[in-house]
């Protein structure tokens, strides 16, 4: 699968085009022609119209009633045709448009999870802003717009080249005194006339609506803003609950919609000014093109059909030229979210350039059994030194607890074993072939059923019931025996200490050579740590630990302690 665009040389536009270039592009090519041949017959049927308006209305004049009964007649036959076409049209246009919004999704959720940058984007930077709506709404939108603009302006230009001959037969010649020079005999002056007419509004509706686009970007973003504290207000229901915060969390729920409201009102006085020109300009392009074509009529160079075939001609062209008059707030729209996702994946590569440049850890795998840090140094992404020169040695058949002050970095420590923090140097070297754990301080507890969380991250695990039964039952949690199969929020739905002896129902399934614990106790009473503990040592007896934390009651469950306040950069 080709790769997105790297950094400094993506562009709106091969983004676009990268769709059309993978596996699946010559279906989407056929769809998108299957498309295109319908707009153009489509285009077709309707200079088929204009022309039947002609006969028809001359019809009527000359009050050939038998004239007109045949071509009503024509009429439903054309009509049936067009309603066909427009309607599977639409179908396939929807239909493409599926398939490439899911191609596309799955192409940047890949590019989210593919090096981290999830959680680089989530720890280490504020520059971008709710990477979810921009994979579920953005993508949505762009894939919508952008086969909407480019069918419209396929039928735009297919328009003006259909019409403007019809047009210009039709306009005859008008003579035009000029001072000096006589008379000008213009040719074709209804298609002039359409043209710099459209130009002009063209080039208004781009100067009024100039400010749109940036408004809807950062409109999408104030409006993400507002849902994610919505969001974060549900999520953490019961702290705030407890902390009598409601007061609280209201006026941040309100300061934060009042920063909507004040960008939406800006939208709304730009739209209201566009409008002012586009409403205006629409009413102008109805009578305009009578003023210009009732000279001819009155010089009978055409009869009323003529007239009508001449306005309904005019009219097709006008809609033609004024595409961008017409589709300005969609395109708006479609840059500021072209904008959102563009930032978004460039940002994902910056923040992997600065991870790349700031890493400094060489990692390398050992035969023996141990894990041995080598003059290990931990750095914050601003480039604050938190602990160095750190060597040490776990060997295997040992529980060992790392201590120290309250922020010093020994959970960031855990995390450049884990190779997740990227910020540091010095040598990590891990035992070939052997199977650790990292458990953090809060288990993750993924959407689904309960059997499916108690086997993250492999939910293919081989194992029966009757084992997860057995084990629920020895890490002290026989209420969710009957439950593995319901499917609920587990992460709101389980204590902070229900959510810990979950991870150690993990560990007891993966028996691990090796398990990290992150202040993994620090939600259970003595005697829950305690036991888990020494669940440990009796049912995966080959598996070494290693505990970080505060608690004084640790030092009993561990052979070697190792303080990392010696390690304190001073």
């Amino acid at each position: 699968m080709e790769h997105l665009p790297g950094t400094g040389n993506r562009s709106a536009w091969q983004l676009l085009c990268l769709y059309w270039r993978e596996g699946s592009r010559l279906s989407a090519s056929l769809l998108l022609s299957a498309v295109a041949v319908m707009t153009i017959s489509l285009v077709l049927i309707d200079v088929l119209f204009t022309t039947w308006y002609n006969y028809f209305y001359d019809a009527l004049q000359e009050y050939d009633w038998r004239s007109a009964y045949n071509l009503l007649v024509i009429f439903v036959f054309m009509a049936a045709v067009a309603i066909v076409l427009a309607v599977y049209r639409y179908y396939i246009q929807s239909y493409l448009g599926l398939r490439w919004r899911r191609w596309l999704t799955a192409k940047i959720v890949t590019r989210w999870l593919e090096k981290r940058s999830y959680y680089y984007l989530e720890d280490f930077t504020d520059q971008t802003d709710n990477p979810d709506q921009r994979i579920q709404e953005d993508i949505n939108l762009l894939v919508t717009n952008s086969l909407s603009l480019m069918i419209g302006m396929l039928s735009s230009v297919v328009t003006i080249f259909a019409f403007i001959m019809v047009l210009w037969q039709l306009s005859g010649i008008l003579p035009v005194p000029v001072p000096g020079l006589g008379v000008w005999h213009l040719h074709g002056y209804l298609v002039w006339v359409a043209v710099v007419y459209a130009i002009l509004g063209t080039a208004l509706t781009l100067r009024i609506g100039r400010p749109l686009p940036g408004l809807n970007f950062e409109q999408q973003r104030r409006e993400a803003n507002f849902r994610f504290a919505a969001v974060d207000l549900r999520t953490h229901a019961e702290h705030v609950a407890l902390y009598q915060g409601e007061g609280q969390h209201k006026t941040s729920l309100l300061k934060i919609f009042d920063r909507v409201i004040e960008n939406w009102y800006a939208i709304i006085l730009r739209q209201k000014l566009l409008l002012w020109f586009t409403a205006g300009y629409n009413q102008v392009s109805v009578l305009l093109p009578l003023l210009v074509a009732l000279p001819n009529y009155f010089k009978k160079v055409f009869k009323l059909g003529g007239l009508i075939q001449t306005l309904a001609a005019f009219g097709r062209i006008q809609d033609a030229l004024s595409f961008i008059v017409n589709s300005y707030t969609t395109i708006a729209e479609w840059r500021a979210v072209m904008q959102r996702l563009l930032t978004f994946l460039s940002r994902m590569d910056a923040l992997d350039a600065e991870a790349v440049a700031q890493n400094h850890f060489v990692f390398r795998n050992a035969p023996e059994n141990k894990i041995t840090a080598k003059d290990v140094t931990i750095i914050t992404p601003e480039g604050e030194k938190l602990l160095e020169h750190i060597n040490a040695e776990f060997s295997h058949g040992s529980y060992y607890w790392i201590r120290g002050d309250s922020g010093i970095g020994k959970s960031t420590f855990v995390r450049a074993i884990a190779g997740i923090w990227p910020f540091g140097s010095g040598e990590i070297c891990l035992p070939q072939g052997k199977k650790i754990m990292y458990l953090p301080q809060r288990s993750y507890m993924p959407l689904g059923t309960l059997r499916e969380a108690l086997l993250f991250p492999d939910s293919y695990f081989p194992v029966s019931r009757a084992t997860l039964v057995e084990l629920l039952i020895a890490c002290d949690l026989p209420r969710l025996t009957e439950e593995l199969e319901r499917t609920i929020v587990w992460s709101e739905h389980l204590s902070p200490g229900e959510l810990q002896r979950i991870a150690f129902v993990r560990v007891l399934l993966q028996r691990p050579d090796w398990v990290v614990l992150d202040e993994s106790t620090s939600a259970l009473d003595l005697t829950h740590e305690k036991n888990l503990y020494a669940l440990l040592k009796e049912r995966v007896p080959d598996c070494s630990v290693i505990s970080v934390g505060h608690r004084p009651s640790l030092e009993q469950n561990h052979d070697v302690i190792m303080d990392f306040s010696d390690y304190i950069c001073r």
